[in-house]
């Protein structure tokens, strides 16, 4: 690892997916080895704010020591408008793979639900690609992923084809605003109704604070306990 903890990564690829996220493909000076789930810390050095560093999930399971990361913008944030001016080829400051919101271990065959919006799909969709590519998990995997309009349903055509590769995997997206033949409404309303007579399950929640508070209290009433509600924040 290089000085003060971070490392140089250099950025390969940058790809629009909606008017307001971007990927970002980093090719990290040494190998980062990472869990599905885990995030990196990108030292800016110089954000007029009483912190330099932002936490970024790694958004997607790849096997080329590349690292993925999925980024909405901010425009009256510190980091965020730095971040979405940078060019392929400009450098990073980066550190090693962190958190412990990751796949259960000991590792368990319960079903698994991740529930999300926006871009809190972003470890969700390393951890699916885990369990799905690596551990051959059979149990059941849902996917309740909540936006205001289709292009908020980001890798959208990714998790559909998963759900038809796999039959184990059932993919959820239900729009709030935008009218389509699919789930409407709020994303609380369909897993609820899902997970109403409190099957076994383990759940994995990512997202605002509001989202995340009110999604935990739901499966608090529903019976489920701190055990088994995973949250990460992207406040």
């Amino acid at each position: 690892m290089e000085s003060s903890s971070f490392l140089k990564a250099e950025i390969i690829s940058i790809t629009r997916l909606n008017e307001h996220v971007k990927l970002f493909l980093l090719k990290p000076s040494e190998p980062l080895p990472y869990l599905s789930g885990q995030f990196i810390i990108i030292d800016f050095e110089n954000l007029n704010h009483i912190y330099n560093t932002r936490s970024y999930s790694i958004s997607d399971l790849r096997s080329d020591q590349l690292i993925e990361i999925c980024v909405v913008l901010k425009p009256d944030g510190a980091a965020t408008p730095q971040l979405f001016s940078k060019k392929e080829g400009d450098f990073l400051k980066i550190s090693n793979a962190q958190g412990r919101f990751i796949l259960p271990e000991p590792f368990t065959e319960n079903p698994i639900c991740f529930i999300c919006t926006g871009t809190g799909v972003a470890p969700f969709r390393t951890m699916i690609k885990d369990l799905l590519f690596n551990k051959n998990f059979k149990n059941k995997i849902d996917l309740f992923f909540g936006g205001r309009n289709q292009t908020d349903l980001l890798f959208k055509d990714e998790f559909e084809t998963l759900s038809q590769t796999y039959p184990n995997f059932q993919y959820y997206p239900c729009l709030s605003r935008e009218k389509w033949d699919h789930l409407q409404g709020y994303v609380h309303e369909h897993y609820l109704t899902h997970y109403k007579h409190k099957p076994e399950a383990i759940f994995y929640i990512c997202g605002w604070s509001k989202m995340l508070k009110e999604t935990r209290d739901h499966l608090k009433e529903l019976g489920y306990t701190r055990k088994e509600i995973k949250i990460e924040l992207y406040d």
